[in-house]
């Protein structure tokens, strides 16, 4: 029996240019990967380490589901319009795929804040729930896809696919508002060293702000034309937007250090002499055993990546005399 499907402009072709976008930006994942391991190697943690493996094998083999799904529609059924309205196997992978990308990206964010809220659970609560509600949701409709054979059939979850663009949506902005709000009240009052973290403000909000807006422009896609595959074109390039921002949190901490560095004397606030003592790296560890509250006497060079843990220079200061 033939099967109805929409304008191939509005299916196959938007498919195909999320496949594209998704490639163009799986290409910068390599090369993000490649420069992480060229810099940090020797100095963050194992789990770290495995972390960004973890990533860049899931974002590399979600690629390539999306690639295999394309060429079965394109290629392999050529002509084949019946086949246009099946869903392949590699769709649906596809999604869970999408799911863990998400949450480990999201939990890692929440983690920084964690760690930025000295462990305070009135930040760290709502975040952390948020972002497994999206990723329950989306295993829920992962295994409802897997039973199902035909695009008319995914139709009858689009309530499940809205609630999952909007959670990812609440996701960010939670993360990205939470994270803004720290790194504010960590300001010391010196000129020089808010000048940074207004650097890292901005930072954090300019990749909050690619997978916030893209997962809107996904819910709103799904909302206005449900029947289209435009909805996909979005939820493909969200996943390689975490991975990104992953990669991009982590490997800006050098050019952060080399690009501002402040010689003042100034007290380090309370709150930034905690994070570094709870990041999980050697040189954190070594800083924690230094007595608090600390005062720096002499001049001092600033050089925190005070909301990316894990590498060996994350102490807040470097080359100055402690009293306390």
């Amino acid at each position: 029996m033939a099967t109805t499907v929409a304008p191939l402009h509005s299916t196959m072709g938007a498919l195909l240019i999320g496949v594209l976008i998704s490639g163009g930006l799986w290409g910068i994942s390599c090369s993000q990967t490649y420069l992480y391991f060229s810099a940090f190697y020797h100095h963050d943690t194992v789990r770290l380490k495995l972390l960004v493996i973890l990533i860049f094998v899931f974002d590399t083999t979600h690629q390539v589901m999306l690639s295999h799904s394309i060429y079965m529609y394109l290629v392999s059924n050529f002509g084949n319009l019946n086949y246009l309205g099946t869903v392949t196997w590699s769709m649906i992978v596809m999604v869970l795929l999408s799911a863990l990308i998400a949450v480990m990206y999201q939990l890692f964010m929440c983690w920084r804040i964690w760690i930025l809220s000295n462990k305070n659970g009135y930040w760290i609560g709502p975040t952390v729930t948020i972002v497994l509600a999206s990723f329950a949701i989306t295993i829920a409709y992962f295994e409802k896809c897997w039973s199902d054979d035909t695009w008319s059939e995914l139709a009858n979850l689009s309530k499940l696919s809205r609630a999952i663009n909007g959670l990812n949506f609440g996701g960010d902005i939670t993360v990205t508002f939470a994270t803004v709000c720290l790194l504010r009240h960590s300001k010391s009052g010196v000129r020089r060293t808010d000048a940074l973290m207004n650097r890292l403000i901005k930072f954090c909000m300019k990749t909050g702000l690619l997978t916030t807006i893209c997962a809107v422009l996904s819910l709103i896609s799904i909302s206005i034309w449900p029947t289209t595959f435009v909805y996909i074109t979005f939820y493909c390039i969200l996943a390689r937007l975490y991975a990104n921002s992953f990669l991009a949190t982590l490997n800006a901490r050098e050019s952060l250090r080399k690009g501002k560095r402040t010689s003042k004397s100034s007290d380090i606030t309370l709150s930034a002499i905690r994070w570094a003592r709870d990041m999980d790296s050697p040189a954190a560890r070594d800083y924690s055993k230094a007595a608090l509250p600390i005062s720096i006497q002499q001049e001092v060079h600033v050089s925190r990546d005070i909301e990316m843990g894990g590498s060996e220079s994350s102490n807040p200061a470097e080359a100055s005399s402690y009293t306390g």
